[in-house]
């Protein structure tokens, strides 16, 4: 191979996966914000999930390496690397096959949001919203179901690569509403230093899936065991019940 193209080669790895340069961990796991499940605070990446992940983790004797990346590069990280767990991810039909999965770890509700104060903005409906400027998220279960269910023309998304940078566009007044998680949405406007009412879920568009764990397909069978066995013993200590309570409620 042309040693031009063989550096090629190597520099687009590390750009694809750069959580697993360096790492002498048992297994890499990636992960978005998504407060309060997953997301940093003062340089350290914290939240329910993350802790649930730590303290599954240690029960099975294992040692991890997280590190935070906008969803659409974290899913394409853990799709291309074995003995890599993504978080917090849904389980949906299209990716029940692709991943090994380990919960679920937390309920989850997507609500269409918008500012209370924009009474412009009527919303009864699916095909309501398809109306106006949407913020979504790429790669998010979220993001794929409202395109979907919705039918809304291109030029009405404006895509993000986080949840915080479409709320923050929220309150700016540059997009008119936002999908997301409902526990997301709160933590996020008092993070701006904004009331929580100030947001108004006008339309539930999913409560029937949940939050996961989900392990590359190519995972050491014997590492996913251990890991598996590892999130049993914490759910059933009652670690996993004090996690939410500190976080979720």
């Amino acid at each position: 191979m042309d040693l031009r193209l063989r550096f090629a080669s190597v520099c687009l790895a590390l750009l694809i996966c750069p959580v697993l340069r360096g790492s002498a961990a048992d297994f890499n796991a990636v992960t978005e914000s998504l407060p309060p499940l997953n997301y940093e605070e003062e340089g350290v990446i914290t939240g329910y999930a993350t802790e649930l992940l730590q303290a599954s983790t240690q029960a099975a004797k294992l040692t991890t390496s997280i590190s935070l990346l906008p969803w659409a590069r974290a899913y394409q990280t853990v799709l291309a690397q074995p003995n890599t767990l993504i978080y917090s991810i849904t389980r949906t039909p299209e990716r029940e096959p692709v991943f090994d999965w380990i919960g679920p770890i937390s309920p989850r509700q997507i609500f269409v949001y918008k500012l209370r104060e924009r009474k412009d903005i009527q919303i009864k409906t699916l095909s309501d919203v398809a109306k106006y400027k949407v913020g979504l998220v790429r790669e998010m279960a979220s993001t794929k179901d409202f395109i979907k269910q919705s039918e809304i023309a291109d030029n009405n998304i404006d895509f993000a690569p986080t949840v915080e940078s479409n709320i923050k566009k929220l309150f700016l007044n540059r997009i008119d509403v936002i999908v997301s998680q409902d526990w997301s949405a709160a933590f996020l406007a008092k993070s701006l230093k904004r009331k929580p009412e100030e947001l108004e879920a006008v339309l539930l568009l999913d409560n029937t899936h949940s939050y996961y764990f989900a392990m590359n397909m190519k995972t050491d069978p014997s590492l996913l065991a251990k890991l598996r066995q590892g999130f049993e013993t914490v759910q059933k200590s009652g670690q996993m019940e004090k996690l939410k309570n500190k976080y979720l409620r």
